[in-house]
Formats: structure tokens, C-alpha cells, sequence
């Protein structure tokens, strides 16, 4: 028979632990947003602007791009400060159709029945077998350099997907990644009258922020979202302030002065991540990353509860529930009513490129990249201005603008009569 007051104890621990977990949450997607950062630099300089040759005219080269429907999964693993267990284990879904991102936690004490194969390379690779774990313990038997052997592995098993790519973080670099992009502006909340105050001197945690919006850097911004005390939500409430800094740090990534700071970004992501995934891919997902709206961010953890067994407590994975589960979270669809308006393909239509975006040249490396693919533009031109923020498209037939937005991810359409040509393109400064 179970100690009910024993279950009682470990929930109340639990809600201890979710500010705690959520955190390692908010520095891991730091880190990857950093990354994200980087490749957006990356792109531009590869894809878009190539400087000019010899004549004066600007090199363009791929500054449309053809986008393919993507659904990758990848698993983050925050490291101990040891770097031997996986004591933050979650899996990220992007799918380009809905345009959303699950963060799916695995608990570190997800209870592991290790299987046959993965007992039999433990001992290949370490001379050592184990028959049941906890999956954060996996990579402390079979070492961090193993993780796709054991830890992976058993996330598949347990999700029944494959994990794409995989990427390991230290969980000492949120610090280092708030001060490297020059500190986040939050509007700090006022609690019982003041702003956050607490001091816990066995962690040697000090936190004094008061009310109001101030420009934080990563000591203060830890402290923000480690503070606990006095909301009238509890739980609820801490956690909405930590989506308040991690929206405002989405923010401040998505500016393009962040460009001028990736000296110091550089060397941050570099010293905490490591990833199997290579570089050479990274630029497919310029794109995709422009239009992400963080809106669509969503944060689950996989079915279960906490059972004592054998004198350990573990997290049992609810396998009835998996199915669905995985379901709703890797393959979901777009709702009803989205992506159902009426394209047509017609690469008749007369076009007008029109440059807004202060590149000289890209109005011609548009026109020449739309030819190779079949439209045939018949004039380029300047706009009389550059500083359109988004690229728009008008067309006389709404229906014919549609098919450039494979080509023109971030473009708004619009339908006008009184243009000149059947689709006038009129390029904005998300082009670079």
C-alpha cells in the first residue's frame, strides 16, 4: 500500500521544482534563440547580399527562396555542472504547415526499463550493465558522448518518433546570453505593493528589483524569473512573468540592432551547446525563423505521475495516453479555415518589381531569380520610398497573388485594380 502522506510531500516538491524546471526551460531557449540569432546574420550574408562586383551592381544570389514544407524534431538537454546527467530533458516540434513549436519536458526521473540492446552496448562501451534507471541517469552509465545510444533512444521508445537532431546546453549561461544582447527591457511587476525582493543566502541568491520597466541585465534577469514570493497566483503567476521576459526577449532578438552584438553572442554559443546538427542545414531555416510568431510557443510535458517504487520515487510515463498525445503534439494540422484560400498558378501574369529595401540591385536579383523559375517581369524600378518595412504584393486578381508566397514568406496581399501589371511586387526590408 502506498504512504498517501508520502505522495502528499512529493507534490508539494513537485511545485517547488516547477519554477526551478521552468527556468533551465527559459535558459535553453535562450540558447537556441541565440543560435537562431546567428543564422539570421548567417543568411543574410550567404543568401541575400553578396556585395558588388567590379561593375558597381549588386551581387544578389537566392534572395527568393522556395520554401518546403519542414516538421523537425529535436531534443535539448540541459547538462549538470558536472556535464555527466541530462537534468533538463525536453523535445522541440517545429512544424512549417501550422508554423507552431511544442517544447515537450521529459522528467529527469522518467523511470527506464533499459532494453536488451541498450544494456548490451553499455557493456560494449563501458563494461557495465543496468537494468532500470532514471532516464537523466542514462548518459552518467553510458557517458554524454553516448546520448543517441541510450537517452535518445529511450525518448523514442517512449514517444514513438524520431528525434531529427539533438542539442546539449549548460545551464550556467543564461547570465552570459541576458548580458551578451545587451540586457532585456522588462516591466517589472509590483507584488504586495513593492517589486522583488528575496534573499536566500544558501543558494546565494539575492534578488532586488523594484516595479516598473527597467532594462535588466542577466543577474537581475535571473533573478526575475527565479522569484517565487508573494504572487497571488502562486505558480501561476511566477510562470506568467517568466513568459513576460522571455516575450520581451523574443523581442529584442527579432531587432536587427541585435546584429551588431553577435561578437559578443558568438563565443556564448559556442562555449554552452553542442549539437549534432550541421552547419551546412542551419540556413534552410531563415525563413521559417522570420515568420515565427512566439505566440505560437507552446510548452507541455508528457503524461504521467509519480509511483514509489523500489525505494526510489520515479515519474511513470502514461503509455495509454501516449498515443494521443503524440498525436496532438508532432502531427497536428492547421485548423479549420487556415491555409484555404484559392491559389491559382499562372506564370502568365505580367509583373512590376518595385526595390523598397535600400539594397541597390535587388529589384533586378528578383526579377532574374523569378525568370529562372518561369514569371516573366517586365519592369524593376525603385520605390519612392526605403523604408517599407514588409514586402507587399498587389494584384489585379487576388487569387494569382497567392503563388508568390513561397517565394515572399513575410509579404501582405493585396488587391488593387488600378495597377499597371497583373502582380506588382513591392520588395520591403523583411528581404534582408
Amino acid at each position: 500500500m502506498k504512504d498517501k502522506n508520502s505522495k502528499e510531500k512529493l507534490k508539494k516538491a513537485q511545485k517547488k521544482k516547477l519554477g526551478a524546471i521552468f527556468f533551465r526551460v527559459v535558459v535553453i531557449t535562450t540558447i537556441i534563440s541565440l543560435v537562431l540569432v546567428g543564422v539570421i546574420a548567417a543568411a543574410y550574408k550567404l543568401f541575400i547580399y553578396q556585395g558588388k562586383d567590379e561593375g558597381g551592381e549588386s551581387k544578389l544570389k537566392g534572395i527568393i527562396k522556395k520554401e518546403k514544407d519542414i516538421n523537425q524534431t529535436i531534443a535539448i538537454f540541459g547538462v549538470d555542472k558536472d556535464g555527466y546527467r541530462t537534468d533538463v530533458i525536453f523535445v522541440v516540434n517545429y512544424n512549417s504547415k501550422t508554423n507552431k513549436a511544442k517544447v515537450v519536458s521529459v522528467p529527469r526521473d522518467t523511470r527506464v526499463a533499459w532494453t536488451e540492446e541498450q544494456q548490451q552496448k553499455l557493456n560494449e562501451y563501458k563494461g557495465s550493465t543496468i537494468s532500470v534507471s532514471k532516464i537523466n541517469e542514462m548518459t552518467s552509465y553510458g557517458g554524454i558522448e553516448n546520448i543517441r545510444d541510450f537517452t535518445i533512444d529511450e525518448i523514442e521508445n517512449i514517444l514513438g518518433i524520431k528525434i531529427d537532431h539533438y542539442a546539449i546546453v549548460t545551464i550556467d549561461a543564461f547570465r552570459k546570453t541576458v548580458d551578451a544582447i545587451g540586457g532585456v527591457e522588462v516591466d517589472v511587476p509590483v507584488l504586495e505593493g513593492s517589486g522583488l525582493h528575496y534573499d536566500d543566502y544558501a543558494q546565494d541568491l539575492h534578488i532586488h528589483l523594484d516595479p516598473g520597466i527597467q532594462q535588466l541585465d542577466g543577474e537581475q534577469a535571473e533573478g526575475l524569473v527565479r522569484f517565487r514570493k508573494g504572487y497571488a497566483e502562486g505558480d501561476v503567476g511566477r510562470i506568467k512573468t517568466q513568459q513576460l521576459f522571455l516575450e520581451a526577449f523574443a523581442k529584442k532578438l527579432m531587432n536587427p540592432a541585435i546584429l551588431t552584438k553577435l561578437p559578443k553572442i558568438v563565443p556564448v554559443i559556442f562555449t554552452t551547446i553542442k549539437t549534432d546538427m550541421p552547419l551546412t542545414e542551419i540556413p534552410q531555416y531563415y525563413n521559417y525563423i522570420k515568420k515565427f510568431d512566439i505566440a505560437q510557443l507552446d510548452f507541455k510535458i508528457i503524461p504521467g505521475e509519480a509511483d514509489y517504487q523500489d525505494h526510489k520515487w520515479y515519474f511513470i510515463p502514461n503509455m495509454a495516453d501516449m498515443t494521443q498525445f503524440v498525436a496532438e503534439v508532432f502531427h497536428d494540422k492547421p485548423a479549420e479555415g487556415e491555409n484555404t484560400a484559392v491559389v491559382v498558378e499562372d506564370k502568365d501574369v505580367t509583373i512590376e518589381v518595385l526595390n523598397a529595401t535600400g539594397i541597390k540591385g535587388a529589384a533586378g536579383g528578383v526579377k532574374d531569380e523569378l525568370e529562372q523559375v518561369g514569371y516573366n517581369v517586365e519592369r524593376i524600378d525603385n520605390y519612392d520610398t526605403n523604408d517599407l518595412q514588409n514586402t507587399k504584393i498587389y494584384a489585379k486578381d487576388l487569387t494569382k497573388a497567392g503563388q508568390f508566397k513561397k517565394y515572399f514568406a513575410q509579404a501582405a496581399l493585396e488587391q488593387n485594380s488600378d495597377i499597371t501589371y497583373d502582380i506588382q511586387i513591392v520588395l520591403g526590408n523583411d528581404m534582408q
